[in-house]
């Protein structure tokens, strides 16, 4: 029942989230992007990066506690098709839900003496792991940015 419970929210929060990021983010982001450093080629990036993985970022948001708050909106900003959305958004909530549930289950009340060695090495490898993208996509900003300017030529314009 939890597990049931926990998908309907999770989903309606994503839903909710890309509804909103579709319908203000993206034209937030094209108004005032420059404010925040988001250039039109750091958007036409977002969007190309969302079309070619989006599924990706979207399942693997949900086990990345911050991201998986706000997924849905970077999902509807950079304007991913619903139908994509749906599918990773679903299956990543049901593995998660599931992966957590049987850890719980498997490990009880023994998780207890693992909870402090283990969430410190959560949270070094989620902060390298934001390092590590990060630098890449530093790195190859320029590539990256050249390919989602030659699959999506021509300047942006509000849907």
């Amino acid at each position: 029942m939890e597990f049931l419970q926990y998908l309907i929210h999770t989903y309606g929060l994503l839903a909710v989230g890309a509804v909103v990021g579709r319908e203000y983010g993206y034209w937030l982001l094209l108004r005032y992007g420059n404010y925040v450093r988001m250039t039109q080629g750091r958007i036409k990036l977002g969007q190309y990066l969302f079309l070619r993985h989006g599924g990706k970022i979207v399942f693997i948001a949900q086990f990345v506690p911050v991201l998986r708050t706000i997924a849905g909106v970077f999902a509807g900003c950079n304007m991913m098709p619903w139908r994509n959305f749906l599918v990773a958004n679903i299956v990543g909530s049901a593995l998660w839900a599931l992966s957590y549930g049987y850890a719980a289950y498997a490990f009880g009340l023994g998780i207890k003496r693992l909870e402090g060695p283990l969430v410190i090495a959560l949270v070094i490898v989620t902060i390298l792991s934001f390092i590590v993208g990060g630098i890449f996509i530093h790195r190859h900003e320029a590539q990256l940015t050249a390919e989602a300017e030659k699959a999506m030529p021509g300047p942006l314009k509000l849907p």
